[in-house]
């Protein structure tokens, strides 16, 4: 250390020695801003749901529509035909009315035709988010899952305290 008339001076490691901090807070509160930026950015696409079907129109869903726990798995069976896709839909409107499982109107509700096993389809039934229907037009909250037999058409629909499968009444 040296003497420059009453001031004292430190070379350069000496200081370093003597205030480390003073140079690990720059560094330190670079770091941090890096990773904050870092984190905070996300990509918007990832986070969007699909959009959900028009309600006029049917659907084919992705595989696993159906979450409920004794549907079969819709893995290895052969994609819904439109004109199932069609019956499966008009039974699940006229299912809506008779045993108003909502009280969405028709043209708030979209449907995905899936098929759970060889002799049952399965019908999400979901809100539809438009300027008329209100709410998050980024959301489709699940309504209804109806089970429908391809057989004799008889219907059942999701218990969400069970997670299976009950006949409508």
């Amino acid at each position: 250390m040296e003497t420059i008339g009453q001031f004292r001076v430190k070379s350069w490691a000496e200081h370093r020695r003597h205030a480390p901090h003073i140079m690990i807070k720059p560094l330190l509160l670079a770091v941090l801003t890096a990773l904050a930026l870092a984190g905070c950015g996300r990509s918007d696409d990832a986070h969007k749901p699909a959009a959900p079907a028009p309600a006029s129109a049917p659907a084919a869903s992705a595989p696993g529509a159906s979450n409920a726990a004794n549907a079969p798995a819709a893995s290895s069976a052969p994609a819904v035909s439109e004109a199932e896709q069609a019956k499966a839909v008009d039974l699940a409107r006229a299912a809506i009315e008779k045993y108003k499982l909502t009280t969405l109107p028709q043209e708030c509700l979209s449907f995905l035709v899936d098929r759970a096993d060889d002799t049952h389809n399965s019908v999400e039934v979901l809100e539809n988010h438009t300027p008329a229907c209100g709410g998050d037009p980024n959301t489709a909250p699940r309504v209804v899952t109806l089970l429908i037999d391809k057989n004799t058409g008889a219907l059942q629909k999701d218990d969400p305290a069970s997670g299976e499968y009950v006949p409508l009444k």
